[in-house]
């Protein structure tokens, strides 16, 4: 498993809960909203809850190999999201401070800020952009200052300029105020990213029921699909990490 490092760093994009129940929008778009309005109910549609535990199964294909893994999964809201290899081969542990992971396969390890899980997805992000991911809500802060675009039946189309040089695309589910995907445009770069979401009712609280994320950066094309499974909400979690001794460090 050459690429398990990237594979696992990759996924930090998980979550759901106990029983599943596949939910899918059927209403039209509403014309007649505003787009502050649409951003003051996506904010309203944030999930309630503490922590989230359980098992995702993951694929990722980078055009050259292909491969899956299933990973244990921990998270409390706004403190920590935790990943384990089976075994625990590998780990992930990311908090709003920085991300960590270790590799004994490899016989690696990296501690640091997100600058290197950025470089992989091919966007800008933090904790709070990971842990919104998770959860289908907006990346990027969503703002009264967004621009509605020309809406189809399925979406409400809202545009963010992050930075001058960051171009965000959501859409917006017309039954649920939860995003159906997003895309992301570094003018740059010309690296480009784009997230689409499922969901399920568990417990009524609507959270992901699949992640599929692809990013072009140059002539390289990833994918990644997430499949959440026997979740767990708020139960009480905790997470182990240390990092060997004697791992090379990646810089």
């Amino acid at each position: 498993m050459k690429k398990i490092i990237t594979f696992l760093t990759i996924c930090l994009f998980l979550v759901a809960c106990k029983s599943k129940k596949n939910v899918i929008s059927s209403e039209e778009v509403n014309t007649s909203l505003k787009a502050k309005e649409i951003v003051e109910l996506h904010k309203r549609s944030f999930p309630e809850f503490e922590t989230l535990s359980g098992s995702v199964f993951a694929s990722y294909d980078d055009g050259d190999g292909a491969q899956s893994l299933s990973l244990s999964f921990r998270m409390q809201k706004d403190k920590a999201i935790w990943l384990s290899a089976p075994l625990g081969i590998a780990k992930v542990y990311i908090t709003p401070q920085r991300a960590s992971y270790y590799n004994r396969l490899e016989n690696v390890h990296f501690d640091g800020d997100f600058s290197y899980i950025s470089k992989l997805l091919g966007f800008e992000v933090n904790f709070e952009n990971l842990q919104n991911l998770l959860l289908g809500q907006s990346i990027y802060p969503l703002t009264r200052e967004a621009k509605l675009l020309q809406t189809d039946n399925q979406y409400y189309l809202l545009e963010m300029q992050k930075t001058p040089n960051v171009n965000v695309v959501y859409g917006v589910n017309p039954g649920n105020f939860r995003l159906g995907f997003f895309d992301v445009l570094e003018k740059d770069s010309a690296t480009n990213g784009k997230v689409q979401f499922s969901y399920q009712q568990v417990d009524n609280v609507l959270i992901p029921n699949t992640i599929k994320i692809n990013t072009l950066q140059g002539n390289q094309n990833i994918t990644i699909e997430l499949d959440f499974n026997g979740m767990k909400v708020n139960e009480k979690v905790n997470f182990p990490f240390k990092i060997p001794s004697g791992t090379k460090e990646i810089k």
